[in-house]
């Protein structure tokens, strides 16, 4: 894996198959959390990095190829019924009480659900999206718009966020274990050990060290594309003497 860099109106990273198929896998199953239904196959793949984004390939694809919409309307209109706080712990992270006061609460969530799990879901889709459409001439050249890099930021904190869950990371301590065991488990598989699962050993060790993984590498892939994305506002700042009036006055907060 390579991180994000900028590239022309891009930002590119290289991740092999593997890498890509593990990452849009969970980018689809934390949708589904959020209530869509599970992405569908992608459009063509790209041939070279200078083309044009998967964002308008969709142009290009039949009918029967195009992702679903998630099927929200199921949910009816926020002022129609009231929706019910998510069961599931990282869902309730995902979508978070907005007041300590319970009706409060109740009634933001009544106004707001639908449409913030539909963003969510949208960034999601984004980010599997360029997952399943690389590009580059080794054919693993992962690339976003610089219009979609704040979605695909966002939807791999709502990735990150439901790992970290099921991790059972809650701070920053939490966070360095984790890590220390993907640290101690990789020492173990460099001697020669079968397990590389510390004292528990067998499979479920073994999916934890992959899901600390993924965590590792989708948190590497969020910093190099945010401090990309920071490096090209900051030049062009400078480029035009000073901050400009805010994205409405320059056609995006990322472009």
């Amino acid at each position: 894996m390579r991180g994000f860099v900028a590239r022309q109106q891009e930002y590119v990273a290289r991740l092999d198959a593997d890498e890509r198929a593990v990452l849009a896998g969970i980018a689809s199953e934390v949708a589904v959390l959020l209530g869509a239904e599970k992405f569908r196959t992608a459009g063509r793949l790209r041939t070279d990095v200078g083309a044009p984004s998967h964002a308008d390939a969709s142009d290009e694809l039949d009918d029967d190829e195009l992702v679903e919409e998630p099927p929200l309307h199921a949910l009816g209109w926020p002022w129609q019924r009231p929706v019910e706080a998510p069961t599931d712990p990282a869902v309730r992270r995902l979508l978070p009480d907005a007041s300590d006061d319970p009706e409060q609460a109740a009634e933001f969530r009544r106004l707001t659900d639908a449409d913030l799990r539909a963003r969510k879901i949208a960034g999601l889709r984004t980010w599997w999206h360029a997952l399943r459409t690389p590009g580059g001439r080794q054919g693993d050249a992962v690339a976003i718009t610089a219009a979609e890099a704040p979605a695909v930021a966002a939807a791999m904190t709502d990735v990150r966020i439901v790992l970290a869950d099921r991790l059972g990371i809650r701070t920053d301590e939490d966070g360095e274990r984790v890590y220390a065991e993907l640290h101690a488990a990789s020492g173990h598989d460099a001697g020669g050990g079968r397990d590389g699962g510390g004292g528990d050993g067998g499979e479920a060790a073994a999916v934890r060290r992959a899901f600390i993984g993924v965590y590792a590498m989708l948190s590497e892939l969020q910093e190099t594309l945010v401090t990309a994305m920071l490096v090209r506002v900051r030049s062009r700042d400078a480029t035009h003497g000073g901050p400009g009036p805010g994205p409405e006055g320059r056609g995006g907060s990322a472009g």
